[in-house]
């Protein structure tokens, strides 16, 4: 069975790439209402937000994303 999460026990937890690098911290999770998939997640970048990366109205990095994994108080996306 796999494990499962609560939305509030990922919002504000810093997000980084399977290669270690810290992206910012998860603001929001956005979910297809069709497939119940994860269709992107909204981080609070903590780098230079360049041209070729897309934000919402509030300024946040908008992160398409194939999966998400929940590990030592961090949250890495796949």
């Amino acid at each position: 069975m796999s494990q499962k999460l609560l939305r509030k026990e990922l919002i504000g937890k810093k997000v980084f790439t399977e290669a270690g690098t810290e992206l910012g911290v998860l603001e929001d999770i956005v979910i297809d209402c069709t497939s119940g998939l994860i269709r992107y997640i909204l981080i609070r970048f903590s780098g230079k937000i360049s041209q070729n990366h897309r934000t919402d109205e509030q300024g946040r990095v908008i992160c398409a994303v194939d999966e998400i994994r929940a590990t030592n108080g961090k949250v890495v996306v796949i």
